[in-house]
């Protein structure tokens, strides 16, 4: 049996993967980065394997042929032969966007089993296959091997992805397995590529969706309801908008997000879709109608000046209760009405993978003054 610790940089075999580098077993070393396939026999003591890590980290790489993925899977099926062989690997829903496309694509092209470290995901709680904690031992190898090797990327700050913050160097190494389709979303969870909130099959959604197209529906009526949606990311309430008859103008700057807007099917109303940003539609960009609907959207800081551009008087905002606590409405708007449109709700994920506590969701109509 032959383990393969397949990851992007040196430092990650020890943070995240110590734990599989069991003397009594051969081990195999996959750097994406260095573009190293190292080889350990059984029986080659803890110190040597990461006297052999070292070397990698005290190189800058340069002149290195970085490993693709599917390099990566083919050396991996050249060096194992007929051995059976168990690949380590970096977690489709990594924070850090290098390591969650790692390991989702390489998992999708070896034929081994693969075990995902949970790495640094930790805006989710896991439902993990395998669960070591380190001894004393193992603690203090994995520590002296980071301050001795890692002294620059300790100094990094936290938010940098090659940083060594305290939570990603673990004294509890906790791995599980994944289908395809798990993979999937859990790498559209950590990156928001295709259904990144699971909106087609999430509950919490779900009822979201349905009750923020149920609001406005009890505040404007279809026959004379011309609505100007922004942000409509891949068109999950443009679709109950269009199956109420309503005429929607559905903006989305996402290029990916706009190309699925553009195949919704055809619905009892009429739509129409432009690439056109918050910004856009508060400058050089005019689309009329009798609202504007920004559900779920200013989260990003945008200048809520601009709402006064707006060619309506009336504006539908929905957003997390606290986000929404922060806001201050320009003078030329009141608020006429507030409601909660879901509870706040702990939901699974990715099959049950991981879950997450979702934060809920209040609308305000805003009224022009």
């Amino acid at each position: 049996m032959i383990d393969v610790v397949a990851v992007v940089r040196p430092e990650d075999v020890v943070a995240g993967f110590l734990s599989v580098l069991d003397p009594g077993r051969e081990v195999h070393l996959v750097v994406a980065d260095r573009g190293v396939y190292l080889k350990m026999p059984g029986g080659v003591p803890l110190a040597g394997r990461l006297a052999a890590l070292s070397t990698l980290l005290q190189g800058d790489g340069a002149g290195a042929k970085p490993f693709s993925p599917g390099a990566a899977a083919d050396a991996i099926a050249l060096e194992t032969g007929d051995v059976a062989a168990t690949i380590w690997t970096h977690n489709p829903a990594d924070a850090r966007e290098r390591r969650r496309r790692w390991g989702y694509e390489l998992a999708g092209l070896v034929r081994a089993p693969v075990l995902h470290a949970v790495g640094d995901a930790e805006r989710f709680q896991w439902t993990t296959d395998l669960h070591r904690p380190l001894d004393p031992p193992l603690v203090e190898a994995k520590l002296d091997f980071v301050n001795l090797y890692c002294a620059e990327l300790l100094q990094l700050d936290a938010g940098d992805d090659d940083a060594l913050p305290t939570h990603r160097i673990p004294a509890v190494e906790r791995f599980f397995s994944s289908t395809p389709d798990e993979r999937g979303r859990l790498f559209a969870a950590g990156s928001g590529d295709a259904d990144p909130w699971e909106l087609r099959t999430s509950q919490y959604e779900l009822e979201r969706l349905d009750a923020t197209a149920a609001w406005v529906r009890a505040q404007l009526d279809p026959a004379a309801g011309h609505v100007i949606e922004v942000g409509a990311c891949e068109g999950a309430l443009t679709r109950r908008l269009l199956e109420a008859e309503y005429t929607v103008d559905a903006t989305e700057p996402n290029p990916l997000y706009l190309e699925r807007l553009r195949l919704l099917g055809p619905g009892a109303g009429e739509l129409r879709v432009h690439p056109h940003s918050f910004e856009e539609l508060g400058t050089t960009r005019r689309l009329t109608g009798s609202a504007y609907l920004l559900i779920e959207l200013l989260y990003g800081g945008q200048d809520l000046g601009l709402l006064s551009r707006f060619p309506t008087d009336r504006l539908f905002v929905a957003l997390e209760p606290t986000a929404l606590e922060r806001l201050v409405w320009p003078i030329a708007w009141s608020v006429e009405e507030e409601v909660d449109l879901v509870l706040p709700r702990v939901e699974p994920i990715a099959g049950g993978r991981a879950y997450l506590r979702k934060p809920g969701s209040r609308g305000l109509l805003l009224r022009r003054r």
